[in-house]
């Protein structure tokens, strides 16, 4: 079990990004952690460990004045190269969408929405049209055109009320149901109404063309993490967990439960998939400190390994050493490394603060190293097998004097290739989006 080449393994993985209808590049960091099943392990390789900035993009026009500041607190960026472009896309807190010019961090275009942007976009090329989607607080997921930002359709969950309150989104993506795109995203919706009040986690199955919603289902009362999808057995199958500490597995076709498990305490961590076509895990944190590797077809418990605090980041997935390793930050401080199989911790790197970040994966001369974020205001690259630190970067400060751990949603890394140049990108709570390379010189 588990005894396949890298090489295989990353094709499999992209195989399963956006599974049909769309068209994908092999270096794209296209939704959340990646790929839909939230491996965050790309292909990408740095040619020298000695990391550089390469360019720093903060948004000098703001939807409201008493907004001056803001950090970045979208989960993470897209990058998506097409035709003669690399376009990352980010969501800030100002209420603004970007797409921004990955070789040289100079803005393309910007969408403004009815409230914040907090959770990462999807790409995908859909009937050839290039669409970017996105959640907003607004209540709305929004589908735009990637290369010029125009608005194509918009779906909303809930309409405004003065007794409603701002949504909580979720990550998007995009799955095939019978050879057509479907876009799958989670809202958190409440209202204060008498007599009517709610507050209801849901996920949403719209078509990725038209915005017409297939079906909806209410899973919790809790806000919804991200989902991530794979096929397994030839069905396609949506994961998703709930803040109140339930994770889910459901048929992608019609939002049918297939099986439900309630974990040891509220869950903010997303679920990563790992599957070689016969077995299937599910990989997940708990603010209990626990992570969790459960079988994909009936959510038995495979085994729980216990850290020292809450593990709110999604675990990244990715061969080291010829086994495959599970990756994780922890309010612990520390950043850890489980093998895959038995659960057994191979090492950990402590850092000077919680570790909210998710893990990413990628090479550097052609070894697997671990990208993550501390709220120690540093960015670290370790080696993947053995846990040494290889790099670190100095990043701003958050603009405020406290912080909140990981109750406010903060960044993630991501992995991808400006042309013909690997970069990692950075949204830091200092409001700036950063991103890095190798032996580069600041952009404009």
């Amino acid at each position: 079990m588990f005894r396949y080449s890298k090489w295989l393994v990353y094709i499999f993985l992209l195989s399963l990004v956006f599974l049909a209808g769309t068209e994908v590049y092999a270096d794209d960091w296209s939704v959340f952690q990646h790929d839909a099943l939230h491996s965050g392990n790309s292909s990408v390789n740095f040619t020298d460990k000695d990391l550089s900035l390469f360019w720093d993009f903060l948004p000098t026009t703001r939807t409201w004045s008493y907004k001056l500041g803001s950090s970045v607190w979208s989960s993470a960026v897209s990058i998506v190269n097409f035709k003669d472009k690399t376009i990352l896309y980010a969501g800030y807190y100002n209420n603004n969408f970007y797409a921004i010019d990955a070789q040289n961090g100079s803005l393309i275009w910007r969408f403004i929405g009815g409230n914040r942007f907090n959770y990462a976009p999807v790409f995908a090329e859909v009937n050839n049209r290039p669409m970017v989607f996105t959640g907003c607080a607004d209540r709305s997921i929004y589908c735009l055109d990637a290369l010029t930002g125009e608005k194509l359709w918009s779906y909303e969950t809930l309409p405004w009320g003065y007794m409603v309150a701002e949504a909580i989104t979720s990550a998007p993506l995009v799955v095939d149901l019978g050879n057509k795109p479907f876009l799958i995203c989670a809202m958190w919706n409440a209202s204060h109404k008498p007599f009517n009040n709610f507050q209801k986690g849901e996920l949403y199955c719209l078509d990725a063309a038209t915005g017409k919603k297939l079906y909806s289902v209410v899973l919790s009362a809790t806000p919804l993490n991200s989902p991530a999808a794979a096929k397994i057995n030839g069905e396609q199958l949506i994961f998703i967990s709930a803040c109140d500490g339930n994770l889910f597995a459901l048929n992608a076709r019609d939002g049918k439960i297939i099986w439900r498990i309630t974990l040891d305490a509220g869950v903010f961590s997303s679920p990563a998939v790992l599957t070689d076509g016969q077995n299937s895990r599910i990989f997940i944190g708990s603010r209990f400190g626990s992570l969790y590797c459960l079988d994909a077809l009936t959510g038995k418990i495979i085994w729980a390994q216990k850290v020292g605090h809450a593990v709110d980041a999604t675990p990244a997935i990715a061969q080291a050493n010829g086994r495959f390793c599970v990756y994780i930050g922890s309010y612990d401080r520390n950043i850890y490394c489980f093998d895959a199989v038995t659960g057994k911790q191979i090492w950990n790197y402590r850092t000077g603060d919680y570790v909210v970040s998710s893990c990413v994966l990628a090479g550097i001369l052609g070894k697997p190293v671990v990208f993550a974020h501390s709220l120690d205001n540093k960015i670290y690259c370790l080696d993947a097998v053995t846990g040494d630190l290889v790099w670190n970067f100095d990043l701003g400060k958050l603009i405020w004097t406290y912080n909140t751990r990981g109750d406010t949603i903060w960044s993630s890394p991501s992995v991808g290739q400006a042309q013909e140049k690997p970069i990692l990108v950075f949204p830091c709570y200092d409001g700036k989006l950063y991103a890095f390379s190798v032996a580069a010189k600041r952009g404009n």
